[in-house]
C-alpha cells in the first residue's frame, strides 16, 4: 500500500506537474501515430519532400509528404521547441504551452525543424547582443517562426524545387548562397522579434493573444514589398489535402482527452464545470493561476471545436487541425471556454453571412480556419462582454480571408495578423463607448 502511494507521488512529482514531460509524452505518442498511419519507408521520403516544400500559405504538409510524415514532422517540431524552452532556462507557464500549441499547429503547414533552427537561433544572439537572459527571448523567437517560410524562400530561389515559383529564378542564385541567405533572413527575423512584437503590442493593447503573429505579419508585409521591387515574385498557394477526416477527428479526440485525463490527475485544486467554462488571470495566464487544471479546460475547449466540425460537417485537413491544437493551446493562455465559443459564433454568422449572400458554403475550409483561430480576440469577450465577441469573430473571420495578398503567404499565422488587425480597429471604439457609459452614469 505504502509503496503505491509512494508511486503515485512519483508520477505526480515527476510526470503530472512537469508540464514539458506531458508534452515529450504527447509528441512521442503523434510519432507513434505517425508510423501506425503510415510506413517507415513513405514517412521518411514525405519527411524529405516536406523539408524541400515551399512552405508558402497553403502548403498543406499532409498533401506534400502524406499523413505519417506530417505527424512525425509535427513532433519534431515540438520537441525542437521543448529542446529550445529547456536550453533557455524558461520555467513552464500559460504562454510556454500555448507557444507548444502554436509551433504544433503551424507545423502541419509551413514548419519544419530546418526552417525553425535558424530563426530560433537568431532569439539566442539577441540575448547575448542585449545581455539579457535568454529565457526573456525565447518564447518571441519560438512564435517567429511563423516566418518560417522566408527561410525556405531563398532556398526555392535557389533552384532545389523543379518548378519555379518566382521570377527570381531568372537570377540563377547558387545553390549554398540561397541557402545561406534563407538562413541569415532567419536569423534576422529571430534577433529582431522581440523588441519588434513588444512595440507592436501596443497598437492592440494587450485583447489579442497572438501578438508574435500580428508583428510577424506587420514584418512580412514590408519584406513582400521589398521582394517585389526586387524582382522576387511570389504567389499564394493553394495546396489543401483531403480524405483525412477519419484520423484527424480521431487524433483531436485524442489529444483532448489526454489533456483532461493529465489534468484531473494533477493535485492541482479542483474546479466547478462553471469555474472551468469562466477560467481567467489577470495576466492570461492560467497555468501559473491553476496549475494542472488548466488542461481540463484546454481539452474540454478542444472537444468543443471537435463538435463544432461535426454539427458544421467540417471537413479536417493539415489547416484546419493547425486551427484546432492552436485553439487547444492558448487554452492555457487567454482563451477561457466560454468566450472562446463566443468568438467562434460570431466568425460563424459571418460566414452564414456570406453565405447567404454570395453563396459560399458556411463550411468553406477557409471559413473553417478562421473560425479556429478567431478565438484569439477572447479577450475581448473577456472584458468587454458577448456583444462584442460576437462584433469581433464576425470582424476577424472577413479579414483573414482577405489579407493573406498582402504578405505574400510568408506568414504562417496569417490569422494572427488578421486578428491583430481587428484589434486595431475595435479596442478605441469599445474603450470609448466603455468610457462615455461610466461618465453618463456617474451624472446620474
Amino acid at each position: 500500500m505504502h509503496t503505491r502511494i509512494r508511486n503515485n507521488d512519483w508520477i505526480q512529482d515527476n510526470f503530472f506537474s512537469k508540464p514539458y514531460r506531458v508534452h515529450v509524452l504527447l509528441f512521442l505518442i503523434m510519432i507513434a501515430q505517425g508510423f501506425i498511419f503510415d510506413t517507415p519507408r513513405n514517412i521518411l521520403e514525405g519527411t524529405w519532400a516536406i523539408f524541400i516544400s515551399t512552405d508558402l500559405l497553403i502548403t498543406d504538409y499532409i498533401a506534400v509528404g502524406g499523413i505519417g510524415a506530417t505527424f512525425v514532422n509535427v513532433a519534431l517540431a515540438g520537441l525542437l521547441a521543448i529542446a529550445a524552452m529547456r536550453f533557455a532556462k524558461h520555467e513552464p507557464s500559460g504562454l510556454a504551452i500555448a507557444t507548444l500549441g502554436v509551433v504544433v499547429a503551424m507545423a502541419f503547414f509551413g514548419k519544419n525543424p530546418a526552417n525553425m533552427l535558424p530563426i530560433i537561433a537568431g532569439g539566442w544572439l539577441y540575448s547575448k547582443y542585449t545581455g539579457t537572459p535568454h529565457r526573456s527571448s525565447v518564447l518571441p523567437s519560438i512564435l517567429a517562426t511563423c516566418l518560417a517560410p522566408v527561410v525556405s524562400r531563398f532556398a526555392a530561389v535557389s533552384g532545389i524545387w523543379a518548378e519555379p515559383i518566382s521570377s527570381a529564378f531568372v537570377y540563377a542564385i547558387p545553390l549554398p548562397v540561397g541557402i545561406a541567405m534563407g538562413i541569415f533572413l532567419g536569423l534576422c527575423i529571430g534577433f529582431i522579434m522581440t523588441p519588434f512584437a513588444a512595440a507592436l503590442r501596443k497598437a492592440h493593447e494587450g485583447y489579442h493573444l497572438y501578438n508574435v503573429g500580428f508583428a510577424a505579419g506587420v514584418l512580412a508585409v514590408g519584406m513582400f514589398a521589398v521582394f517585389r521591387t526586387l524582382g522576387v515574385t511570389q504567389y499564394i498557394i493553394d495546396n489543401w489535402s483531403s480524405g483525412y477526416n477519419f484520423e484527424l477527428a480521431i487524433f483531436s479526440v485524442v489529444m483532448s482527452v489526454y489533456y483532461i485525463i493529465c489534468g484531473l490527475l494533477s493535485r492541482a485544486k479542483p474546479l466547478s464545470f462553471k469555474e472551468l467554462l469562466r477560467i481567467d488571470a489577470e495576466d492570461y495566464d492560467y497555468y501559473k493561476k491553476y496549475s494542472g487544471m488548466t488542461y481540463v479546460s484546454m481539452g474540454i475547449l478542444g472537444l468543443i471545436c471537435v463538435l463544432f466540425m461535426f454539427v458544421i460537417r467540417g471537413e479536417y485537413n493539415g489547416i484546419v487541425i493547425g486551427g484546432l491544437i492552436s485553439t487547444i493551446g492558448f487554452g492555457a493562455f487567454g482563451k477561457p471556454i466560454i468566450s472562446s465559443v463566443i468568438l467562434m459564433s460570431g466568425a460563424v454568422m459571418a460566414a452564414g453571412a456570406s453565405m447567404l449572400l454570395t453563396g459560399t458554403p458556411i463550411n468553406h475550409r477557409s471559413f473553417l480556419v478562421a473560425t479556429l483561430f478567431a478565438t484569439c480576440l477572447a479577450p475581448i469577450a473577456t472584458r468587454f462582454g458577448w456583444k462584442w465577441g460576437l462584433v469581433a469573430g464576425f470582424l476577424h473571420l472577413s479579414l483573414s480571408i482577405h489579407v493573406a495578398i498582402f504578405h505574400g503567404g510568408m506568414n504562417l499565422y496569417n490569422n494572427g495578423f488578421a486578428g491583430g488587425v481587428a484589434a486595431m480597429i475595435l479596442v478605441p471604439i469599445m474603450k470609448f463607448i466603455a468610457e462615455e457609459r461610466a461618465k453618463r452614469k456617474s451624472r446620474v
